[in-house]
């Protein structure tokens, strides 16, 4: 479905000068930070699908990570710290190396789907991208924010927490153990990251029929129109 032909101008611009300001500002940012990387360069083409749509644009989105992190309980906030991450599959190298290092209560090898959060322009837009997400496999998704411009959240719930050390006892000692651990973090990271295949596929097919010219000129460019 389409944006309403009322709201729009001739590239599927809607006619809302804050609104665009903001997605050109969130636009550029995206520009800057793979330049600097700190962008996940493997969900590039997913972010400029939203941005190719009028009423949509992404920010603080991560394809899915694995991480380490010094806490009693992994879903703990408080006196939480991440000692590692990566967003792609890790060695058995890397977390040696992050158990060569002192810790303070609990080492938990941790591994967490993609997230994207994407600011729409009505709620009718924010319905879409959630019909998508869902037939992708974002189970977990919602409106964050109900605001004016909705914020929504699309998240998969995939997350797996493995004990790589309590205390002063390494449960994954062995290099067995390490490498079991290891398997099975990267396994669980790639079937995460196979959901941003699915979301491309499932917001490509929801096109609407006009789109945000600043994103067309890049899309076509990297063959994506």
């Amino acid at each position: 479905m389409g944006p309403n032909p009322a709201s729009t101008g001739a590239w599927g611009r809607i006619v809302d000068p804050v609104w665009e300001r903001e997605k050109l500002e969130a636009w550029r940012r995206l520009w800057e930070d793979l330049e600097i990387g700190y962008l996940d360069t493997d969900i590039l083409d997913v972010l400029v699908e939203f941005f190719l749509r009028p009423g949509s644009y992404s920010k603080s989105s991560c394809s899915g990570r694995i991480t380490v992190i010094d806490a009693k309980y992994p879903w703990a906030k408080e006196e939480t710290m991440t000692v590692f991450k990566k967003h792609e599959p890790v060695t058995v190298e890397e977390i040696r190396a992050v158990l060569g290092r002192p810790w303070s209560t609990r080492l938990w090898l941790s591994v967490q789907g993609p997230i994207y959060h994407v600011y729409t322009y009505s709620l009718e837009e924010a319905r879409i991208l959630l019909e998508a997400a869902r037939e992708a496999g974002f189970k977990h998704s919602g409106i964050l924010v109900p605001s004016e411009h909705p914020l929504v959240e699309l998240r998969t719930g995939i997350r797996a927490d493995i004990l790589l050390a309590d205390g002063d006892t390494v449960i994954v000692g062995e290099d067995e153990k390490l490498q079991h651990a290891v398997n099975v973090a990267n396994e669980v990271l790639l079937q995460a990251k196979k959901r941003n295949e699915r979301l491309l596929q499932a917001l490509r097919y929801r096109r609407p029929a006009r789109l945000w010219e600043p994103a067309v000129e890049e899309a076509r460019r990297r063959g994506w129109l």
